[in-house]
């Protein structure tokens, strides 16, 4: 679409919906979090993880395999609210060879809890990994501890 075309659309009309985050107890998932990723009883990765009021989720994490590059693992997610305080997450990324190459893909898949209060969260998640012709190479299920950040 043109620039003058989006200049003619009416107002409103690229509005974010936002998420229906109000239990009645004030917490919210939205913001950023400290999350741990343990599997088999041994840390799998940690992160930091924001969580916006549009549905969609940013991790910044430590996860296998890291890119050649260095460049870190910063990816992308979405959520959608499921129950009380209970929210289903899923956040997809992309695997690099040791060269830097495209690999394959995975997600990272949550259902996480808040705790009364809303400072931290519980629940669990599942890791797949695929190749690049879509070929599950593998999958670690576990559980996710989180901590709010906040300012002070």
């Amino acid at each position: 679409m043109s620039r003058d075309a989006l200049a003619g659309q009416q107002p409103g009309h690229f509005q974010l919906l936002a998420i229906n985050d109000d239990d009645g107890d004030g917490a919210s998932i939205v913001g950023l979090w400290h999350v741990y990723f343990v599997a088999n009883g041994q840390p799998f990765d940690e992160g930091f993880d924001q969580w916006h009021s549009d549905g969609t989720e940013v991790l910044n994490d430590t996860a296998p395999p890291q890119p050649a590059n260095g460049a870190g693992t910063v990816c992308l997610g979405i959520y959608k609210k499921t129950g009380a305080g209970t929210y289903k997450l899923r956040h997809p990324f992309w695997i690099f060879d040791g060269q830097g190459n495209l690999a394959g893909n995975g997600v990272f898949l949550e259902v996480v809890t808040m705790n009364k209060g809303g400072n931290s969260y519980h629940g669990t998640f599942a890791f797949i990994t695929y190749d690049l012709m879509g070929n599950t190479t593998s999958q670690i299920a576990g559980d996710i501890q989180a901590q709010r950040i906040t300012v002070d």
